[in-house]
């Protein structure tokens, strides 16, 4: 008997006998091991001005010009209108339907806050703090109606720490020893010294930080990659954006670079050391039109 068959008859047997059980029809989890890929593009900026032509290719993936229509969420901020309003008009202009939703934790948890996202083809995260924005959304039918739309084809952009807050291991920005925090930002790549939580988990096999280049922040993003080998680091500098496809590639938009750290097959050692001892990590840097397939760990440049 072939592998394959060997596999086909144990998922089988298993089946039978969950069946027997009364174990239910379709766990969670594996609904989750055989979910389709997402049919949506993520796109996300490492923060500053978002080019127009990141903004053009967020409307046509949103369904053009005359057709999209968007809900920009600026509850990263405690001061949600300028941004939010400038995001409105930005997208306005280039033909798109816009509503400004800013909603609390409780609304986010009702049935009419989840159907009411259900009408829009694009989803805008603003810039501010990601952790009040993954505290405000995470775990909520708000957000499940947003990865639903999401599967279904939509877009969901974001910028600063509307990019952060993307991924399942979401990076606080804030140190777990907060002693001498800014001399070891600057100095040190060491494994645990910084904060993580849950993010929104849209951005599958990834961790981000943004601001990268303008806030020297290869150290930190470094630390992550370190403690979670198994996440591909994704450094986005400001008026860059990394478009996320459904095709599972990584294309690079905007004026400057995205920066990669693979250390997924990376020699990693483990010791009580202050300082990190690492080997055999990748690192990409790719300017606009780069693409970066995470799969086959290949990187292609604009020709």
């Amino acid at each position: 008997m072939n592998h394959a068959a060997a596999l086909a008859r144990t998922l089988w047997v298993a089946l039978l006998l969950c069946g027997a059980l009364t174990c239910p029809p379709a766990s969670a989890q594996f609904s989750k091991l055989f979910a389709p890929e997402p049919k949506g593009s993520l796109i996300i900026v490492g923060g500053g001005d978002t080019p127009d032509s990141v903004q053009n290719r967020y409307i046509s993936l949103a369904g053009g010009a005359g057709n999209a229509k968007i809900a920009v969420l600026p509850m990263a901020s405690q001061k949600t209108d300028e941004e939010a309003q400038e995001v409105l008009a930005d997208l306005q202009r280039l033909g798109a339907e816009v509503h400004v939703v800013s909603i609390d934790r409780r609304e986010a948890n009702s049935e009419a806050t989840a159907t009411y996202l259900e009408q829009f083809s694009g989803y805008w995260f603003t810039g501010g703090d990601q952790s009040r924005l993954a505290n405000l959304l995470v775990g909520t039918k708000a957000l499940e109606a947003i990865d639903r739309r999401f599967r279904d084809g939509a877009v969901i952009g974001g910028t600063s720490a509307g990019a952060s807050v993307m991924t399942s291991v979401m990076l606080t920005g804030r140190w777990r020893n907060p002693k001498n925090a800014e001399e070891e930002e600057v100095l040190n790549i060491a494994r645990g010294m910084k904060e993580v939580a849950n993010g929104f988990g849209i951005f599958k096999g990834a961790i981000v930080d943004q601001h990268f280049m303008h806030r020297a922040r290869y150290n930190r993003l470094i630390s992550a990659v370190l403690d979670h080998p198994e996440l591909v680091g994704v450094g986005i500098d400001e008026e860059t954006a990394l478009l996320v496809r459904p095709d599972g590639a990584w294309e690079v938009l905007g004026k400057h670079y995205v920066k990669i750290f693979d250390a997924r097959k990376a020699h990693i050692i483990d010791d009580d050391g202050p300082m990190a001892k690492a080997s055999d990590i990748r690192m990409h840097v790719l300017p606009e039109g780069g693409i970066f397939n995470p799969k086959k760990r290949k990187v292609s440049f604009p020709t």
